[in-house]
């Protein structure tokens, strides 16, 4: 059954396509020797005309920092956060249309930690990537890929067909390999499947799930996505963080860190429940060390923001 939408409604995603598809369009046209100057001045655009993600930006960091930092130290932070996205998303738009998606995975020319990965690829049960949106995580897959490893990554599907079409075909450009989040009976047995091949699984924890595990997160409780808990307790696949982070000089390294122990002590619930809060600690302390490369645009404190208005 096709989906019954407003005027408003259609028109809303007949500008987000178009915005889009233009975009693609004009970077063909626009210098990659410019596009740091050029992403300073869509940030900066951004975090004065996009109120309602600076805004709540600004009360994430708030809620995190606000007991060791100043309010204008929390906007300045903020403002690099719109800066740090900016220059992803640009990256991977200059690119995207010149064909060279090899190059992009270039930025990413440092690795750490890939005798972690290989040792536990090596159990022949798989991996699960314990992913965040943090640092150029857009690549993440992509670059795996490229060194020759088998990445896939669990992906909702948009509302809007056309534009999941366009997505689609950004992600086959960008060698993402997806798997899809609905039906959820079929994505479990695909993703367990994908797992039973010895192929790596990215799974990302960081942002606000509904019918998540309340663990809690940088210090705060909050909703956790336990995707990632359930699949290492029923494939028994070992549990690696995962990150492309920038260094300071522009570029990008990839970062697998050691085998995050889960915890299996036969109640299935009770488990998953503390392998997520584990894993979630985890995540945070990437975060932590890296506090302006997280997209801190999630509403992932939905409850407590409302507690406190």
């Amino acid at each position: 059954m096709s989906e019954k939408l407003s005027a408003k409604k259609k028109i809303e995603r007949w500008v987000v396509r178009r915005a889009l598809a233009g975009t693609l369009f004009l970077t063909r046209l626009f210098p990659l020797k410019r596009s740091g100057r050029l992403s300073r001045l869509m940030a900066d655009l951004g975090y004065h005309v996009l109120s309602r993600n600076r805004k709540l930006a600004v009360a994430n960091l708030s809620l995190v920092y606000g007991g060791t930092k100043s309010p204008k130290e929390i906007r300045g932070m903020a403002h690099e956060v719109f800066r740090f996205a900016a220059k992803g998303a640009l990256e991977l738009m200059l690119y995207l249309p010149r064909g060279a998606m090899p190059r992009v995975c270039d930025l990413v020319n440092e690795t750490d930690g890939l005798e972690h990965l290989d040792k536990a690829l090596a159990e022949k049960r798989g991996v699960i990537g314990l992913c965040a949106h943090l640092g150029n995580f857009t690549v993440l897959g992509a670059k795996l890929n490229s060194l020759g490893y088998s990445c896939a990554t669990i992906m909702r599907q948009m509302r809007d067909q056309q534009l999941e079409k366009m997505f689609n075909d950004i992600r086959r450009q960008t060698r993402q390999i997806a798997i899809r989040k609905f039906p959820l009976s079929r994505s479990v047995r695909q993703s367990l499947s994908w797992l039973s091949q010895g192929n790596i699984l990215a799974m990302y924890i960081d942002q606000r799930s509904k019918s998540g595990a309340v663990v809690d997160f940088l210090g705060l409780p909050t909703s956790t996505a336990t995707g990632a808990a359930y699949f290492a307790l029923k494939s028994k696949a070992p549990v690696l963080p995962m990150f492309v982070i920038q260094r300071d000089d522009g570029g990008y390294k990839l970062i697998v860190g050691q085998e995050v122990g889960v915890v299996d002590t036969g109640n299935f619930k009770a488990d998953t429940r503390t392998t997520t809060a584990r894993l979630a600690r985890v995540v945070e302390s990437y975060i932590r060390q890296y506090p302006t490369q997280w997209f801190w645009f999630d509403n992932r404190w939905k409850r407590l923001h409302k507690s406190r208005s």
